[in-house]
C-alpha cells in the first residue's frame, strides 16, 4: 500500500512537470513568432516624367529630363519599428548596368506605418538601350537598404535589403510633343503601372 502511494505520487509529479514544460515551450514558440521581423515592403505607386530648362530660358533651348519615383515603404510589424540606413533607388537599362541613381538619408519608421518618399533619378541618355515600344520604356528598378528592427528598447544587427523589377513607362504624349519646348519643372508625361517588391 504505501508504494502504490508514492507512484502515485510520482506519477501526479511527471504529470504536473510534463505539463509546465508543455506551457512553457508553447509560450515560447508563439514569442518567437510574434517576434520574428518581418521586411518591409516597397512599391512604386507613380511614376512622373520631368523636364527642366537647364541653360536659364536662354535661346538655345535644352531640357534635362527626370524620372520622378513615389515610393511607399510599409512596415507590416507588429510594436516592432524599423531604422533604415538610407533607401538607395537604382535605375537600370534590361540587360545592361546602372544609368541613375539616387539615395535618401536615414530614418525611423514606425510599426504597422507606410512612409511615403518622392525620389528624383537623371537618366544618362548616352547609350541608351532602353526597350522602347510606341514610346512606352521599360527599366529595371532596384531598391537597396540596410536595416535594423527596434523590438522594445533592443535593436536587431543590419539586414540588407535588395529588391529588382521591372517597371513599365508609358507615355502620355506623342514624341513630336514630348519634345517640345516646356517650363522649367513643368510634367510633360506620365504614368507607369503600380510596382510592388
Amino acid at each position: 500500500m504505501f508504494f502504490r502511494i508514492v507512484d502515485d505520487d510520482r506519477f501526479r509529479l511527471y504529470c504536473f512537470l510534463l505539463c509546465v514544460f508543455s506551457v512553457l515551450s508553447v509560450a515560447c514558440l508563439l514569442s518567437w513568432l510574434s517576434l520574428t521581423p518581418k521586411n518591409p515592403r516597397f512599391q512604386i505607386s507613380d511614376t512622373r516624367v520631368l523636364a527642366f530648362d537647364s541653360n536659364n530660358n536662354q535661346s538655345a533651348y535644352r531640357t534635362d529630363k527626370y524620372l520622378m519615383f513615389n515610393l511607399k515603404i510599409l512596415n507590416p510589424n507588429k510594436r516592432m519599428g524599423i531604422f533604415y540606413s538610407g533607401i538607395t533607388l537604382n535605375l537600370y537599362e534590361p540587360g545592361c548596368c546602372i544609368i541613375g541613381t539616387n539615395s535618401t538619408p536615414a530614418f525611423y519608421q514606425g510599426y504597422k506605418n507606410t512612409t511615403s518618399l518622392d525620389i528624383l533619378i537623371h537618366p544618362a541618355q548616352e547609350g541608351s538601350k532602353a526597350q522602347t515600344n510606341g514610346g512606352n520604356i521599360n527599366y529595371i528598378v532596384g531598391v537597396q537598404t540596410y536595416v535594423r528592427f527596434r523590438i522594445m528598447k533592443w535593436k536587431t544587427k543590419l539586414h540588407q535589403i535588395d529588391h529588382k523589377s521591372i517597371l513599365h513607362v508609358e507615355a502620355e504624349h506623342e514624341s513630336g510633343e514630348a519634345q517640345a519646348p516646356a517650363p522649367a519643372g513643368v510634367e510633360i508625361k506620365a504614368s507607369s503601372d503600380n510596382l510592388t517588391f
